[in-house]
């Protein structure tokens, strides 16, 4: 292969690279929501969090694990079991929007929240 060639971008991924990859991306906002939930919301949501596990951390990365692999292997099964289909550069466009929105939603929550 040339090394000056343009990579291909129309080759499909495979349907576990798509769908866990699109687990990746709801699952980062949907974490970006829980840390917001239990750092600003009431008091309850925390005691809880800390009650499930013993620490809130290990609840909240246990909720995001138990969140990508659902997500990903139901992914996976969609059409059919052919998976969702979507290309390698609105694959990494929906990866690179989610972290930022992630980011903004916990950056914003302390900023305008405090």
């Amino acid at each position: 292969m040339n090394a000056s060639a343009p990579l291909p971008t129309d080759d499909p991924l495979p349907k576990a690279t798509v769908a866990f990859g699109i687990s990746l991306a709801i699952t980062s906002v949907a974490s970006a929501l829980l840390v917001i939930a239990k750092e600003k919301g009431p008091a309850a949501v925390m005691a809880a969090m800390k009650a499930a596990t013993g620490h809130h951390w290990a609840t909240h990365s246990l909720s995001a694990l138990g969140l990508f692999l659902a997500l990903g292997f139901g992914l996976m099964r969609a059409n059919g079991g052919r998976g969702v289909r979507l290309s390698p550069s609105a694959l990494v466009k929906t990866l690179v929007g989610a972290v930022a929105l992630a980011t903004g939603l916990i950056v914003g929550c302390y900023l305008i929240v405090g």
